[in-house]
């Protein structure tokens, strides 16, 4: 595992649930590798949990990302909840470019 990166992705699986946390710079510099991981690590088979906490920064590529776990799991029939902790700015850049829907 690489130390230093500028965003962090986490995933644990429970026993009824996957869980993915995502901080850091969420972002298009970031999104290839951020999204191969999500797709090495995720487990479509259970309910998912997407937390994103304290984000250094999101940008539109991430919000896609988020979109399409979501609509992954969905057409397997599995619920995601997102929770997030935003700070004012990136939540107004969230609602600016239409996606507060994603995060709620």
């Amino acid at each position: 595992m690489m130390d230093n990166l500028p965003y962090t992705v986490t995933i644990d699986e429970m026993p009824e649930k996957s869980l993915v946390r995502f901080s850091g710079q969420l972002i298009i510099n970031h999104i290839e590798r951020i999204t191969g991981v999500v797709k090495d690590g995720l487990n479509a088979s259970k309910d998912l949990q997407i937390e994103i906490e304290r984000p250094e920064s999101v940008d539109v590529t991430f919000m896609q990302l988020v979109l399409a776990i979501k609509a992954t799991l969905a057409a397997n029939g599995k619920k995601v909840v997102v929770k997030s902790e935003l700070n004012d700015e990136l939540t107004k850049m969230i609602q600016n470019s239409g996606f507060q829907y994603v995060i709620n």
